[in-house]
């Protein structure tokens, strides 16, 4: 006869008996959160918590911080079990605790070195995920200027032990290059390959780039294709927004489908992705009849993102505001939105903003203002910048006139622009100025742009 699994033969009869069932582990917790089983997470890690067990604790903290498996969302709660764990010696609880104070959640102020003391010991119980989270508190510079030797080689020791979000930081350090970190497509591309072999859905987008663009290897448009598909199924906005940005541009085999590229865009509106935002509204304003203009959806669109933090999205509202499309003119909108984003740096703003100051649009006429933000701008190489500085400071009939200055500036401007036409129609305007000045300003002014263009 086939003896029953876990049964005994006594006086000829198969006796089954009740054997004790294996005890529930951290890890079993684990396992079905991973697997978004968050009821059996929380019934798993709930009395292994209230036993005192540090990461059980933690793992609780995060459900907490969630509010899944049942548990409502608790801030105050999350973070008093998160204190609980670390301070229980919880490497999980300890790299989740300098996860609140690096970004400031759960009510918390953002604090540098509080974060830093809690991700070093965090370190030093093991957390690979300590790692990552301290080498991008040093990115980040809340620490002072970024030691990047010790970011890279963080960020290394957390991918050789299959932290994910590390490979996928590597990638995008090299692909983009720092100060005192050279661009490397190779090396990006060799760390995307290893985000992609573990699941990371960053690391997907990135690789589905440098294999649209051929970066540190071939060409592949197809694989880049799957490899943005794949990020976006694994929940990655930013996704859609690339294969939108392709098919509305078009790439090798792949013909241009403003259509298909809407289609993308809105997959990441849903995300709530803000270039997807940003580049749908684009779409709605250009005047193309495949996809029919739309200035209030457009208004709407470029808000969310400029609420978002996006200064491109900023400057596009303001433009719409500032001629009326989707809604009334309203300089008064233009000019803040442009205010806003030239102090948050964007250049293109600095710029804009000096036309509204010098034609009195939004706000009173202020020539010396529209001049400072002419010169903001040209000194970080915008050319229509430089030209709109060289026109005010030629008017010898107001302030802030200086002729030679504004000569210079013409000439760095032609100097400084790539396109072939505009550089032309450049340099006959600086050829039309410098013919009403005589010949020692002329001199002077050829003086003073060789040292503009050294300096900026």
């Amino acid at each position: 006869m086939i003896r029953p699994q876990n049964c005994i033969l006594a006086a000829g009869l198969a006796l089954c008996l009740a054997l004790p069932l294996a005890a529930q582990t951290v890890d079993d917790a684990r396992a079905a959160y991973r697997a978004d089983d968050f009821a059996r997470a929380v019934e798993i890690a709930r009395p292994l918590a209230d036993a005192g067990n540090p990461d059980a604790i933690n793992l609780m903290a995060t459900m907490f911080e969630d509010g899944v498996g049942g548990l409502p969302r608790d801030e105050a709660q999350a973070l008093a079990l998160y204190t609980q764990a670390a301070g229980l010696g919880s490497a999980a609880g300890l790299n989740n605790l300098g996860r609140i104070y690096h970004h400031g959640s759960l009510g918390q102020a953002v604090d540098a070195s509080r974060a830093e003391q809690l991700y070093l010991q965090a370190i030093e119980g093991g957390s690979q995920f300590g790692e990552n989270n301290y080498a991008l508190l040093l990115e980040s510079g809340l620490l002072g200027p970024p030691d990047w030797g010790r970011i890279v080689q963080l960020y290394e020791s957390a991918a050789a032990r299959d932290e994910p979000n590390a490979a996928a930081n590597l990638a995008n350090l090299y692909l983009n290059g720092r100060e005192g970190l050279p661009v490397d497509d190779m090396r990006a591309r060799q760390w995307a390959e290893r985000a992609v072999q573990l699941d990371n859905a960053r690391g997907m987008r990135l690789l589905g780039y440098m294999l649209e663009f051929g970066l540190g290897g071939p060409e592949d448009v197809p694989r880049a294709i799957a490899m943005y598909q794949r990020s976006f199924d694994l929940g990655d906005g930013a996704a859609a927004n690339d294969l939108g940005l392709l098919y509305a541009y078009g790439a090798t085999g792949v013909p241009a489908n403003r259509v298909t590229a809407a289609t993308w865009f809105e997959r990441g509106i849903a995300l709530q992705d803000t270039w997807s935002h940003v580049n749908m509204a684009d779409l709605l304003v250009d005047g193309e009849p495949d996809v029919p203009d739309n200035g209030v959806r457009a208004r709407a669109l470029f808000g969310f993102a400029h609420e978002a933090g996006n200064l491109d999205a900023s400057v596009q509202l303001s433009y719409l505001h500032w001629d009326g499309v989707g809604g009334p003119v309203d300089y008064d909108t233009a000019r803040s939105l442009l205010t806003y984003a030239s102090e948050e740096g964007d250049i293109g703003a600095m710029n804009d903003l000096g036309v509204m100051l010098q034609q009195g649009l939004g706000g009173p006429v202020d020539i010396f203002g529209a001049a400072h933000l002419y010169q903001r701008a040209a000194e970080r190489g915008h050319t229509l910048g430089a030209q709109n500085l060289a026109y005010i400071l030629i008017d010898t009939t107001k302030a802030p006139a200086d002729p030679v200055e504004g000569l210079a500036w013409c000439h760095f401007s032609s100097e400084r622009e790539e396109s072939r036409e505009t550089q032309l129609e450049y340099r006959q305007n600086c050829s039309d100025i410098a013919q009403d000045l005589p010949e020692a300003d002329r001199r002077a002014a050829i003086a003073r742009s060789i040292e503009l263009l050294a300096q900026f």
